[in-house]
């Protein structure tokens, strides 16, 4: 294990607090861009290597990357930032006033990892902190070019590489990027993606079909079908499974025949993330699944029983599992002994959708689409809430540090309460305090709900029985009584 001493550069940096000048991390910025920029073809040539990925996938992945790093630098606003730092000495309040944590490490996932390791990067970067990236020694081409780019690039003042994991002690100093779901770490400050919490999509009767599976084939097909958000099974609703998979099929051509899909698998095989005989070889051997076309490593799988450990799996290959439902209660019901789900893709129309993505617990639901930049890099972090621009966002790397000059309206009632002399203001206070909570203002009996309609209907019904059965009951005995005055 690495020992603390092993970055005292860094910890230096931290404590000087260099990080926190916004010219310094601008200037960065310039450097690790031009940097990236110069060696382009060569990440290139690494992505295509250790990926397999079709050439405009990988040209996604960095242009996406860049944009990442774009975007946190275009957030540097350096008159702001002059503004918030002298509000103080100008007599007001600077309550936003924030700085970086400290030190972040960073974990980067395997998949698109140029993009992992550029969206964390630039965030630590932007929120003004000293960065150390974990790049192991692997076979990969990527993390041996980034170890030549990165360094030389930036402040080996407030950057490092780190070719092995430190020890707890230091760990526990520092924020945690981690994009592998915080297997073997331990930190009391982690931000993690889950990277094992499985995506389900739900198709419900109501919805586009066609379009629901032109984006979903997309969804399983594209990046090798590794991306946390490829969804790992499909519940269609039985009305529409027909349907559904007739547009599957259609679709999958697109990016399974001939060059672009045949070929390329022959290059991601070697590097396949699930362990043991794949998916498809498991679906050809399961009595309760039927695969209904395939190729070289691809294929679309039909599991008819529930029990099936095909419905279990984490997928990481190029294989689209589909199993029927017959309500969207089922579809619910089945997301839920899932545990909480990376992701739900819910298809339907907007009130079933609402109902879907209500009670199906997942760290995020898409609706009647699939991000399709989502399906680049780690997973959002499930302790912050996601960002819209980038993967990361730099307020999350950042703590508050509050400069007040001005006392709240709460500091001087209690000034008031803890002073001794009880006078009119106080008597109010105190009155005030005890008062009872505003009315709901919901008008007495206007509102039924869902039990209060149970009872209605439930009334209803015995209602009408008991009407009924008077009535028959009186029909009988006119009649029997007419006949004995007869």
């Amino acid at each position: 294990m690495v020992a603390p001493q092993y970055f005292p550069r860094i910890i230096a940096a931290q404590i000087d607090g260099r990080t926190q000048n916004i010219r310094y991390r601008q200037n960065q910025f310039h450097r690790l861009q031009s940097a990236l920029v110069q060696h382009v073809d060569q990440i290139k040539d690494a992505l295509l290597t250790d990926s397999g990925h079709a050439p405009e996938e990988v040209r996604a992945e960095i242009c996406l990357a860049l944009k990442e790093l774009r975007t946190h630098y275009a957030s540097l606003d350096l008159s702001k930032d002059l503004e918030e730092e002298y509000r103080v000495a100008h007599g007001k309040d600077n309550r936003d006033c924030k700085r970086g944590a400290g030190i972040v490490y960073i974990v980067p996932c395997t998949h698109t990892m140029f993009f992992s390791v550029i969206s964390a990067l630039s965030a630590a970067l932007a929120a003004g902190n000293c960065i150390i990236l974990e790049l192991t020694k692997n076979t990969m081409a990527l993390p041996a070019l980034l170890k030549k780019i990165l360094p030389p690039a930036l402040d080996a003042d407030t950057f490092a590489v780190s070719e092995e994991r430190p020890d707890g002690s230091f760990l526990d100093q520092v924020i945690i990027i981690d994009q592998n779901d915080g297997r073997g770490l331990v930190s009391r400050q982690t931000i993690s993606s889950p990277s094992t919490a499985r995506t389900i999509a739900v198709v419900d009767r109501t919805a586009d079909v066609p379009a629901a599976a032109e984006a979903l084939v997309a969804a399983r097909f594209t990046f090798g079908g590794r991306s946390p958000y490829s969804p790992d099974v499909v519940l269609v609703q039985e009305f529409v499974m027909k349907e559904f998979m007739e547009a599957v099929l259609q679709r999958s051509s697109k990016y399974l025949g001939g060059q672009n899909g045949e070929a390329r698998q022959a290059v991601v095989n070697p590097r396949r993330t699930s362990a043991g005989a794949s998916l498809l070889d498991a679906a050809y051997k399961d009595a309760g699944a039927r695969v209904l076309v395939s190729g070289s490593e691809w294929g679309v799988v039909e599991v008819l029983d529930r029990k099936s450990p095909l419905l279990q799996r984490k997928v990481a290959e190029k294989v689209l599992v589909v199993h029927p439902v017959t309500s969207l209660d089922d579809a619910i019901d089945l997301s839920a002994s899932r545990g909480t789900l990376a992701a739900t893709y819910a298809f339907a129309a907007p009130a079933s959708a609402k109902y879907l993505t209500q009670f199906i617990d997942s760290y995020i639901s898409w609706v009647n689409h699939v991000p399709t930049d989502m399906l680049i890099g780690p997973a959002y972090p499930t302790n912050l809430p996601p960002s819209p621009e980038t993967r990361y966002s730099a307020l999350s790397l950042q703590v508050p540090r509050p400069q007040v000059i001005t006392p709240t309206s709460n500091a001087a009632l209690a000034q008031l309460l803890l002073s001794s002399q009880k006078n009119s203001t106080w008597n109010q206070v105190w009155t005030e305090s005890l008062a009872p909570l505003p009315a709901l203002g919901q008008r007495a009996g206007k509102k039924i709900g869902f039990f209060e309609q149970g009872i209605i209907t439930g009334g209803v019904i015995l209602l009408f029985s008991l009407t009924a059965t008077v009535s028959t009951m009186g029909f009988y005995g006119f009649h029997a009584i007419k006949r004995l005055r007869a």
